[in-house]
């Protein structure tokens, strides 16, 4: 780890042990249910988001990112709250998670179409996430039956990344879908087999790398709109 992520975790350390506190209380009312009525859940609920929250803020502030971040919303799953983190700059949102399993992060890859323009750089953030022992690629497209007879070399069990992510754009161009989705990218960590403050360190690496691949796609796109707006104002 980075000297200046050492020190963003050292000034916050001292709340660690009520985050985990938290996380685990939560944990307990989705195992046992029965035991907490609908104002202990409610409360642990938001706590809970609270402290995910926390968790983002330094996230955020170890990415250093030219851009501001809404993390007003969440949404409510079955085994507990996902935190919403909306860049306003490319719109695309990370999310944060906690669960039975521990915590998760994870985000949609944005503007696909541009992952022909992405350089080595993009590459070297996909290599830096697949370090994490629980990373996973998920496939969000899932191709019909007769596409998978039509081309029956590319559908071996394969588990490169990014023969995957490519796979996707290319068969969604020559089956001419109408949107190209290159998946999603998620990192998970379990609380019971991994020290807190480890996992605190890699989501904000993870995050990093997840934002930053997203802003390169997003970039494209964005330098294209620049363009075509200044040309039709000539």
């Amino acid at each position: 780890m980075d000297d200046r992520l050492d020190k963003i975790i050292e000034n916050s350390c001292d709340k660690f042990e009520e985050w985990i506190k938290i996380l685990n209380n939560h944990q307990k009312s989705i195992s046992f249910h029965n035991e907490f009525n609908f104002e202990d859940e409610s409360k642990l609920i938001y706590q809970t988001v609270d402290v995910l929250k926390n968790i983002s803020s330094l996230a955020i502030k170890y990415g250093s990112f030219k851009d501001n971040f809404d993390t007003s919303k969440m949404s409510l799953g079955f085994y507990g709250p996902t935190l919403i983190i909306k860049s306003i700059k490319t719109g695309k949102a990370l999310y944060l998670s906690s669960d039975l399993g521990g915590l998760y992060l994870e985000t949609e890859l944005c503007h696909s179409e541009n992952i022909k323009n992405m350089d080595d750089d993009f590459w070297l953030e996909l290599f830096e996430l697949k370090k994490f022992k629980r990373f996973e690629y998920l496939e969000n497209t899932n191709f019909s039956i007769q596409t998978q007879r039509k081309y029956p070399e590319l559908f071996h069990t394969y588990k490169n990344t990014i023969y995957l992510m490519f796979r996707q754009f290319f068969l969604s161009k020559l089956e001419c879908y109408e949107d190209i989705d290159l998946g999603s990218l998620k990192v998970k960590w379990k609380a019971d087999e991994e020290d807190f403050t480890t996992i605190i360190q890699e989501i904000c690496l993870a995050f990093k790398s997840m934002y930053k691949m997203n802003y390169k796609l997003w970039k494209v796109t964005d330098l294209k709109n620049k363009k075509s707006l200044k040309n039709k104002n000539h």
